[in-house]
């Protein structure tokens, strides 16, 4: 007992010193020793203790649930999930206000009860990331929904864009799925805010045939993958800037969603397949679920060809995502109508509400008001 806790304080000592040495290091050359800086950060930055503040508990907790069983480990999730839980009011109060405002949810009581399992569900995937390399097994990976789908994809082997959503363990999708096509696959990612928790994760997402690119890299290199033979894999569930994306219709209201997918089925002609990586259960079982392949016969009208194809992409994903809604994360801003305004920001009366229970009408009755006044400015 006493040479483990000898150990574990070692491997304290050599964090902190390796933390100190690889953050200095990319300091002073601007460059990164074991993952590519633009990828792991992008334009954004924290400072040194900010970067120490939350990679030293990840890490810490990483060491511990590896030393566990599968079955200790998804135990250690629901503790974990209590913390969240308790600890991040922020994207709690904004999972129930989203849950609601799709209409996820028919009452203030099951926006909370649903807002609870989104967590939990949250929660398993941060164990799974640690536990990946030790118990996934391509045999644990099942497949469902379109036959189209799975026929072009596992006996035609073709190619496809593959556009998905951070639902069920969207981390072990890339690597399995490349298992399961006998292809190659290029992923897009969006910085990490912490370079050395994305370390983590990146280990994970990578594989001999899985690429992971920034989403900077822009066209060419989607483009040469497609033309090489190789999958591409889009995470399309987040708001999108008015450069990036179109607008779009989710769970019945506005949002913009990426475009490349849309672009790059116009360039290569290549069938666009929504998927998703739903959890199964609690021993690192999981299911690819297909929508139909889409296949779009452009017109002269590139930018409403665009609109038509993204618009088709988002709902093949809320149809999926409806399987088991407590599996996709609901807390980031996705919507237009409530990206804006009291509703959205936590300011008001409205944030308090679904603090405190009030009942759904209230909500609904200030969302309206919000969105009437909106229309009268606009």
């Amino acid at each position: 007992m006493g040479e483990s806790y000898l150990k574990i304080l070692k491997n304290i000592i050599f964090i902190i010193y390796w933390i100190e040495d690889e953050v200095k290091y990319v300091i002073l050359t601007g460059s990164h020793t074991i993952v590519n800086w633009e990828i792991a950060m992008g334009k954004r930055r924290k400072s040194l203790f900010l970067i120490y503040l939350e990679f030293i508990p990840f890490y810490l907790l990483y060491l511990f649930v590896r030393r566990l069983s599968l079955k200790q480990s998804y135990w250690i999730s629901r503790v974990l999930f209590l913390l969240l839980m308790r600890a991040d009011k922020r994207h709690r109060v904004r999972t129930i206000q989203h849950l609601l405002h799709a209409g996820a949810a028919d009452s203030l009581s099951e926006a909370h009860k649903l807002a609870k399992e989104v967590f939990c569900q949250f929660s398993k995937l941060l164990i799974e990331i640690f536990k990946m390399d030790q118990h996934y097994k391509p045999e644990k990976i099942h497949m469902a929904g379109s036959a189209e789908s799975m026929r072009y994809l596992f006996e035609e082997r073709g190619n496809a864009i593959i556009v998905t959503a951070h639902y069920g363990n969207w981390e072990i999708a890339g690597t399995a799925f490349c298992q399961k096509t006998g292809l190659g696959m290029v992923s897009i990612m969006r910085p990490f805010s912490n370079p050395l928790i994305g370390k983590c994760i990146l280990k994970n997402r990578r594989s001999p045939a899985h690429e992971v690119i920034s989403k900077q890299a822009g066209l060419r290199p989607l483009l040469k993958a497609l033309h090489d033979g190789r999958h591409i894999s889009i995470l399309i569930d987040q708001h999108a800037s008015s450069k990036e994306g179109v607008e779009t219709t989710f769970w019945g209201h506005p949002c913009r969603t990426h475009k490349t997918p849309a672009l790059l089925h116009l360039k290569t002609g290549i069938p666009v397949i929504p998927a998703v990586t739903r959890r199964l259960n609690n021993n690192f079982e999981f299911e690819f679920v297909f929508a139909a392949p889409i296949v779009y016969s452009r017109t002269q009208d590139k930018e409403a060809d665009i609109q038509t194809i993204t618009q088709l992409c988002t709902t093949a994903l809320e149809g999926l995502i409806s399987r088991d809604l407590t599996q996709w994360m609901w807390a980031p801003r996705r919507w237009l109508d409530i990206n804006r305004g009291p509703y959205s920001n936590g300011r008001g009366k409205a944030k308090e509400e679904c603090m405190t229970g009030a009942p759904l009408s209230q909500l609904e009755k200030r969302q309206a008001l919000h969105q009437s006044r909106n229309g009268r400015r606009a």
